[in-house]
């Protein structure tokens, strides 16, 4: 089943219609239209979300409440309210405030709705499905670099496919040449810097202070940076120069695989959302700044379940990384035994043909993906020569990624564009 697009969900809601009736009950202001929706406002959130000058100030660059809720009266009551000519509902409060709210910011923004809610919720974009091998291969997002550097709608497209499925792809960059991440990473916001710099090149070499610049033998699913307790969100590499043969990328979605063993393996699951690995990187790197070579020691340590869920039970990250994974284990030593089994039917998963993504690279490709919920990999390669496989990448944060979408949505005036605090 494929993923509705963000655009698809909110184009799909009904027309906005007109205020009929306003009536109190209790600390509640009830609103009815005339298509027959109702919702029931509460006074304190009315005052405290009224779109007027006193309550938020307003520039071209921000918005943001002047009420400061240790003056703020929380058992506050209007004085009056009725609905105007222009259909407003008018709303008159103590301190010389009258609030106007319109019956689309009503509509948008009411309590009592489950649609109102869940579109709320979408504006998180928080993938609502995940994939195994049969769903990604029918729905993987490919999109063209000149497009993604040119095109705003391209590059919302791109990034909202990167946040629902956690992955896509950028075909037909530049081949050979450095300066595409930099310039993707441009077009989305801030790039992540970590001890390994803002961009960095994988390939192998000497003092390698990473698995992957290590050998070109094959390695283990990982996430990378499970030494980190908050590691970068995503991550972005670009093929310069592919091997001789193999290189393949595999991916893995880490949530689908922890839904299957709650669903197939309950034991497994509590055992890896419960009990916590601890993870350890120790080495240096070397950095060039500004034309000065700048050796870089490092000593990371985190501690974490590999499965860590919500309130709600629901998966929100997976972090892993075998060739990291330290001998401590804060428990009991008997429940020792039980975390390796679980480990190993949880790796076991990830390696199974039904959840496997594999991709083929070519050289000026591009591929962006959550780091905290796909496990990645590659098989092992055979270089051409002196011509060492090489690809540069960089690392991204959510809040900046999804921070873009949301203001693309709007500059594009797209369907899923979602009100401000104040605005429509």
């Amino acid at each position: 089943m494929l993923i509705p697009s963000l655009s698809r969900i909110f184009s799909s809601l009904r027309p906005l219609s007109s205020l009929s009736s306003v009536t109190r009950h209790g600390r509640l202001l009830r609103v009815e239209w005339d298509d027959g929706e109702r919702g029931d406002f509460p006074m304190v959130w009315m005052r405290d979300s009224s779109p007027d000058a006193h309550t938020y100030s307003l520039s071209p660059a921000m918005s943001a409440r002047n009420l400061h809720m240790n003056t703020f009266d929380v058992e506050v009551e209007p004085l009056s309210f009725s609905i105007s000519k222009d259909n407003e509902l008018h709303v008159e409060w103590p301190g010389n405030v009258t609030s106007k709210f319109s019956s689309e910011w009503l509509q948008l923004r009411n309590p009592s709705s489950e649609s109102a809610a869940e579109r709320r919720r979408r504006w998180y974009l928080f993938p609502s499905e995940t994939w195994g091998r049969e769903e990604i291969n029918q729905r993987l997002a490919t999109f063209n670099y000149n497009d993604v550097i040119a095109d705003d709608k391209t590059l919302y497209d791109f990034l909202e496919s990167v946040c629902l499925d956690g992955i896509a792809v950028v075909k037909n960059g530049p081949r050979g040449e450095r300066g595409a991440v930099e310039k993707i990473g441009e077009r989305i916001g801030f790039i992540q810097r970590t001890h390994f710099g803002n961009v960095f090149e994988v390939c192998t070499k000497p003092d390698a202070s990473n698995m992957a610049y290590a050998v070109p033998s094959t390695l283990p699913f990982h996430t990378d940076f499970p030494s980190l307790s908050d590691p970068p969100q995503l991550q972005m590499l670009h093929m310069l120069i592919k091997a001789k043969e193999g290189g393949n990328s595999l991916f893995v979605d880490g949530f689908h695989v922890a839904n299957q063993l709650r669903v197939e393996r309950p034991e497994v699951f509590s055992i890896l959302s419960s009990m916590s690995c601890e993870f350890i990187e120790e080495g240096f790197d070397v950095h060039d700044i500004n034309g000065e070579t700048i050796k870089f020691p490092f000593n990371m340590a985190a501690r974490h379940t590999t499965i860590k869920t919500d309130s709600s039970g629901r998966v929100v990250r997976v972090q892993f990384g075998n060739a990291m994974r330290s001998w401590f284990y804060d428990c009991e030593p008997d429940k020792i035994q039980e975390l390796y089994r679980a480990l190993k039917v949880f790796t076991d998963y990830c390696y199974q043909e039904r959840n496997l993504l594999k991709i083929t690279l070519q050289e000026g490709d591009t591929v962006l993906w959550a780091n905290t919920r796909l496990l990645h990999t590659r098989d092992g390669y055979v270089e051409d020569g002196d011509k060492r496989r090489t690809l540069t990448g960089c690392y991204f944060a959510w809040d900046i990624v999804k921070s873009r979408v949301r203001s693309l949505s709007r500059k594009l005036s797209l369907p899923s564009a979602q009100p401000s605090a104040v605005g429509k």
